[in-house]
Parts: C-alpha cells; structure tokens; sequence
C-alpha cells in the first residue's frame, strides 16, 4: 500500500520548511497580519475561513508559530460551546513557540488561554527543557521538547568577506527587561519566591525555577487535575507573577549588563542593533533590521556576532544562534545548559562567562581571523545539516506517527487519543506529557 504525502497547513513563514521535510505544504489563508494576540472573536472569524480550507485539502495536520494560526469554531458535538477548529475536525495542532507561552495570546482572558493550553487535540511544541517541565508540572497536557531552528533559506555559503573594521562586535536584538523603566507595581509578596530563586540560581544554576519553587522551597502547589478550572487557571497565574522577579534578574545575568558593558568599554567598535535601548538605559543604539537578508548579511560580516538572551529563556536556545550560524557568522553567546546538545562549544561558536572572558574572547577572535572563519564554517555546517525547521518538522513527524497521532505508513489513527508516553529517539529526542508522564528531551 502506498500512503499519499502528508498534507499539512502552515502559515507562509513555514512553507517551504514543510516542504522541504517531505511534505505537501498548504498556507492557510491569513486575511490580515500575523497575529499572536488575537482576541478570542478574532480567532473565531478566522476559524470559519480556515474550517473550509481544512476539509477541502484533507489536511493531517496544522503546525504554526506562536499560535498564529490557532482559530476557533462552534464544536459540532455541542453547538453552544466553542472547539479548536483542527480538534473539531480530527486534526491535531502544532503550535512550534518562539517564545514562552506567557509572550503569546496577550488579548485573550488569561483564563480562557489556560482552558485553551489544556486542550488534549493541542501540542505544544516547546524550546526548553526548563519551560517544558514547568508546563507539564502546571497541568499542561501533548508538551514536545524540542530545540528551535533556523527557517529554510538560500544561505550564503561561500568564504567569510573580508570583516568590516567598524564595528568588531554586535548585538541585534532589544533590552530583556522593561522592568526598570515601566510603572509596573510588583507586590512585595511576590518578590520573595522570585529573589530566593535567583539566590538559588546563582549557587546551583542548574536548578529550573519551578523546581524551586515546587519542590525545594514549596512555595505553592501546583494546578491538581480535581480542582476547577478557574482554581487551575488562577493558581498558574500565581506562579508565573511570582516568576517575575526571577526573570528579570535572569535578564540582566544574560543580556542587558553586557550591553552596557561592552558599550563603556567598546563604544563605537560595538553595535547595540534594536530598539529601546536608549530610553531603558542611556546607551547608543542602531534601530532594528526590518530586512532579514540585510540582517543575515550583517550576521556574517561582523567579526563576532554576539548572543544575549532574554530573561525568560533558563535553559534552551532562543532563535538567535541558529540565525547566526546559518548566515555563517561566528557566534559568541553566553551559555545555557542546552547549548552542547545543538553545537560543540569551541569548534562551532563559542561562549564566555563574564566581562573578562567576553573582552578575552572578543580580542583572541579579532587577532585571530582564519581560527573565526573556521569555527563560523563549522557552525554554519552544523545549523545547515541539522538545525533547520525542516529537520525539527521531520523529527515532529515521526514523533507524531510513533504516538499513533498521525498515521503511520499503511496505518490510520484515532487523532483523538492522547498523546501516550514514548522513548527518545535520535536525532531529536522530544519530551511529550500526555496522560503517561514525560519522557526526556535531548538533541544532536
């Protein structure tokens, strides 16, 4: 028997990622722009354009960013109650997030959005282990572990240019707290969870801030299966505020001190690329590259392209260094734990600890231009072999049919049921909570 491609829905930004997997892409039709925050009423007028849609190309399966593409639809079981318009079709959804759930849906109820994550037709394809775990442990249910990754592009592969002498560093990206310069009142009984999880993370770091939170310090109990929905909702609110404070000391740990670092020690040699920086903190600052060939370009022709990372990120890589290596730029990040299971430190990027380090490495890689040139090539090897969406997509896949949630080849299967409980498996080992537990994340 011969089993057709599998056909799945996407957003253009995906497209030719699920193509290049293997797939039959179809883009679903986005009348407007993009859109993370939708409201709930939005999501459902999109949901009566992307129903159609669905039926008439028979799609297996719906992958987007960052909910983009999650609409909503009069469930046909009990028209009085709304369904996800995949769910209410058989369809399973993949939601691949940029960015910790917390970033997303900002204009729907936070309560809704709870009800919505618990959703078993739902899978949440996330970046970290930390952020993972800590969903799981909240209730969330079809949570994937799995790496981010560079989109499918044509990449210029050839030599490195000759590097420009102006700047010899840069960062492209914005400040990762706005904590300092917003209005925001914080209780001060949500700063002490916060404050000891940073004392904490500054001994043991690596220690995950629900693991903390939970099971070190017991500061609360997480959502119960039993209790109501609003108790569930509100009790991972509770947790996320007091979250807060964590973050934004994980957000000068990582990123906004070194800015300012290099800016008092660099000056004009280094090139703060986004926006706010200047109204946060008094530094000089280029706007954001709205281009992204122009900004892959500046990727590869600055002499060490630097990775910060936001204060939401504990243990994985944002999208950043798989930006960087692709483009074929040498990238200079500060680590997190996750980071040798996507590149091997010092042979294709490299890392530093604190100022001196950085200053260190920023001067070995300017004396040093063929050992920047060699590890850029290897790094761009490795992200072009491995770390692309069309792997992760390829990963999803088979993950997916071995949960009996796709068909297998010559199989059918009930997209209804549960993701169950399976093994890792190379090259992408995803983590997937469904009703059996979890199993363990790991990556090539």
């Amino acid at each position: 028997m011969v089993r057709r491609p599998l056909r799945i829905a996407t957003t253009a930004q995906l497209e030719r990622s699920v193509r290049e997997a293997g797939y039959e892409a179809h883009v679903l039709p986005q009348p407007f722009d993009l859109d993370i925050h939708m409201p709930i009423a939005r999501r459902i007028e999109l949901g009566a354009v992307h129903r159609p849609f669905l039926e008439k190309h028979d799609v297996d399966l719906i992958v987007d960013f960052n909910t983009t593409a999650l609409t909503l639809c009069r469930a046909s079981s009990d028209p009085d109650n709304m369904a996800l318009t995949g769910a209410d079709l058989g369809i399973p959804y993949v939601s691949c997030y940029l960015d910790p759930i917390t970033s997303t849906m900002n204009q729907v109820a936070w309560g809704d959005h709870w009800h919505l994550l618990e959703s078993p037709m739902w899978i949440k394809w996330i970046f970290e282990r930390a952020h993972g775990e800590e969903l799981m442990k909240l209730g969330i249910p079809n949570v994937v572990i799995m790496p981010m990754a560079a989109a499918n592009e044509d990449y210029d592969t050839s030599p490195l240019p000759e590097p420009v002498k102006s700047p010899a560093v840069a960062f492209m990206g914005h400040p990762a707290s706005s904590w300092f310069t917003s209005g925001q009142a914080i209780q001060s009984s949500q700063l002490f969870a916060g404050l000891t999880a940073a004392a904490v993370h500054a001994d043991m770091p690596d220690l995950a801030f629900h693991q903390i939170y939970y099971d070190l310090y017991q500061f609360g109990e997480p959502p119960q299966p039993g209790e109501d929905r609003a108790t569930r909702a509100n009790k991972a609110l509770e947790y996320y505020n007091r979250k807060f404070v964590y973050q934004a000391f994980l957000a000068v740990k990582r990123r906004d001190r070194f800015a300012r670092f290099l800016k008092l020690k660099l000056g004009d040699a280094f090139e703060l690329i986004g926006d706010h920086w200047n109204s946060h903190y008094g530094l000089d600052h280029t706007p954001r590259i709205w281009d992204r060939r122009v900004l892959l370009d500046r990727m590869r022709r600055v002499p060490v392209c630097l990775n910060l990372y936001k204060g939401n990120i504990e243990s994985g890589l944002i999208l950043r260094p798989f930006e960087v290596t692709a483009a074929g730029g040498l990238l200079l990040t500060y680590p997190t734990a996750e980071l040798g299971n996507c590149f091997a430190i010092g042979e294709e990027c490299d890392v530093f600890h604190n100022e001196e380090e950085l200053l260190q490495k920023i001067g070995f890689y300017l004396a040093h231009p063929q050992k920047r040139r060699d590890i850029a090539a290897a790094g761009q090897r490795r992200t072009l072999s491995q770390h692309l969406y069309s792997h992760r997509i390829g990963s999803l896949v088979e993950l997916l049919e071995k949960a009996n949630v796709l068909p297998r080849r010559g199989g059918s299967a009930d997209a209804t049921k549960p993701i169950q409980r399976m093994e890792p498996r190379e090259p992408i080992a995803a983590g997937v909570a469904g009703l059996a537990g979890v199993a363990e994340h790991a990556a090539d």
